[in-house]
């Protein structure tokens, strides 16, 4: 777990929005103050709002040479590439969520921003009681009601903890005895139940699934090694949430490990499905190594999870599945040729219908400058499974999340 020196930086801020370019195809081969007030000029929601999905991430937003870049901003792109940059930050944005219509941004350096359909952008400072210190942000997610919650880690004594806040506000710390991790991924549901998901480890002994509600470790797995990733509220009823959970599991040998999902019903039973290995990548299927899912969505009753599955000379190649069903996402090299290049999905969502995945993409073979280096780190997303990138004008980019507005 890293440990993160905890600095507030009080700055200023104009508000910009900036023309990207995409490019298509490839080939398949209660809240504390405003510490940062409004922003001014126009938001997502004019000037960005040529569709209702919008892309969450980090960017150097120009060009530039390996000595003389700009400090990588917090920006918001629409499907067209126009982005909005929301502001600077120390460590970046980690995790977004919508709630009517405004967009929640999860700062690593220990604040969350939200960016209104009324050109308003506020930053949040997340409050620390006497003794504990910021080690990072990993999650946000707001429920039904608008309530805003923010997980991460707190250091207190020289000691992490896991820690969860309510619109700004510390609601409670936790730890195992035990060597443990959780995704940058949180769910809160209507009631202020909070589920963080993650797994569980000592010693080296099997690493279980394991799923964190207010606090409490439920395990989702019992035998060999699995983690989760993602949770989300599927749905609700009068006796709670039922709460949805990606992640991998099966033991570690060859086409062991799978991606799999579990459903967690109001009753606090849980129900696991693993995908299948197919044949991936050109490869025949006993050449899949592993696959792991990163995130999911549920669409009605049907479940949607983004990851990559790990093939012997590809490694990994970014997928979708649609309840167990696989599709692969296309990329513009060869992964069996470059040893560097990658696509690394990190959310799913879906637009009219359509699945719309956003990720990190590296080509390995992209020169940038006269020193002859290799290729920058962009955002990308592939909706319907056709690949775009987002801003190419940009220097290194990345995205952490998709929401799309109701």
């Amino acid at each position: 777990m890293k440990i993160i020196l905890y600095i507030i930086l009080i700055f200023s801020f104009s508000f910009t929005i900036i023309s990207c370019a995409k490019k298509s195809g490839g080939s398949s081969g209660s809240s504390s103050s405003d510490t940062n007030g409004s922003g001014g000029g126009s938001s997502y929601s004019s000037s960005c709002n040529n569709s209702k999905a919008f892309v969450i991430g980090n960017a150097v937003t120009e060009k530039c040479s390996r000595t003389d870049c700009p400090k990588s901003k917090i920006v918001i792109w629409d499907l067209d590439g126009c982005m909005t940059v929301v502001g600077e930050s120390i460590l970046g944005a980690v995790d977004a969520a919508s709630h009517n219509n405004s967009i929640y941004i999860a700062d690593d350096a220990g604040f969350y921003w939200i960016v209104g359909a009324d050109n308003n952008i506020e930053k949040k400072q997340i409050n620390y009681p006497s003794g504990y210190k910021n080690s990072e942000i990993t999650g946000i997610s707001v429920n039904s009601i608008g309530d805003v919650y923010v997980a991460g880690m707190v250091v207190k004594n020289k000691k992490d903890y896991t820690a969860y806040w309510k619109n700004g506000e510390l609601v409670k710390t936790f730890s195992e005895n035990a060597d443990w991790y959780s995704e940058k991924h949180v769910a809160a549901d209507s009631n202020g139940n909070v589920y963080i998901p993650g797994y569980r480890m000592k010693s080296h002994e099997v690493t279980y699934s394991a799923l964190w509600v207010n606090g409490t470790r439920k395990n989702l797995s019992t035998s060999h090694d699995g983690e989760a990733t993602d949770a989300v509220i599927g749905s609700e009823t009068t006796s709670g949430a039922n709460v949805w959970v990606s992640g991998a599991h099966g033991p570690y040998t060859q086409g062991g490990t799978l991606a799999a999902y579990w459903r967690r019903n109001p009753n606090g039973q849980s129900n696991q499905t693993k995908v299948t290995k197919v044949r991936t990548y050109n490869s025949p299927k006993n050449w899949v190594y592993s696959s792991r899912a990163s995130s999911i969505f549920i669409g009605g009753s049907i479940v949607y999870m983004a990851g990559v599955v790990n093939v012997i000379n590809a490694g990994d190649v970014p997928v979708y599945w649609k309840n167990k069903v696989q599709h692969e996402l296309p990329v513009e090299f060869d992964l069996n040729t470059c040893v560097y290049c990658k696509a690394d999905p990190t959310d799913i969502s879906l637009l009219d219908d359509k699945v719309l995945v956003v990720g990190d993409y590296y080509d390995a073979n992209d020169k940038v400058d006269s020193y002859f280096s290799h290729g920058e780190k962009k955002a990308v997303y592939w909706l319907d499974k056709k690949l775009h990138k987002i801003c190419e004008s940009c220097g290194s980019s990345y995205a952490v999340a998709v929401v799309v507005m109701d």
